[in-house]
């Protein structure tokens, strides 16, 4: 027993399709590279760019009247953001520096402060010093003298 295949409509249609694709191709590809072609396509080129032209300004009069920003506003204002974003930045870099310098130079008033200081309390030891040195200064002349006085009138 043979099987016989039942009428397939979905080949028929493929078969179909397939030449008339080829067909379709071959005129189409014959038609693109007429010289009419061409113009055709670059007249089309044309009046699309001058109806996104037309366009695009019917979107920035109709933005303008409902003071609405257009892409143009907002790109300035993206560019001036990113302008103040860098000032920011580097005055933030500024101002850490400017804290540092100013801790070094408090670190530093310190030290001349415990410096000063330091010294005060030397210079006040110093005259204590001297103010003994010539308490014993003046003990041991006026000693001195006495002993003169007394082996003075001895050798009279």
């Amino acid at each position: 027993m043979s099987q016989q295949m039942p009428f397939d409509p979905f080949a028929l249609w493929k078969q179909f399709y397939d030449k008339a694709e080829e067909q379709w191709s071959q005129t189409v590809d014959e038609a693109m590279h007429k010289e009419e072609f061409s113009k055709l396509m670059g007249q089309s080129l044309n009046s699309y760019l001058q109806y996104q032209n037309m366009a695009r300004q019917s979107a920035e009069k109709y933005l303008e009247q409902a003071n609405m920003p257009s892409r143009q506003d907002v790109a300035n204002v993206a560019s001036m953001i990113v302008n103040v974003e860098t000032k920011v930045d580097r005055l933030e870099q500024t101002i850490e520096e400017e804290v540092v310098d100013a801790l070094k130079q408090s670190e530093l008033s310190k030290e001349v402060k415990a410096l000063k200081t330091d010294m005060a309390k030397l210079t006040k030891r110093l005259d204590q010093l001297f103010e003994i040195l010539e308490a014993k200064t003046e003990a041991a002349v006026a000693k001195e003298a006495k002993s003169v006085e007394v082996d003075a009138p001895k050798s009279k």
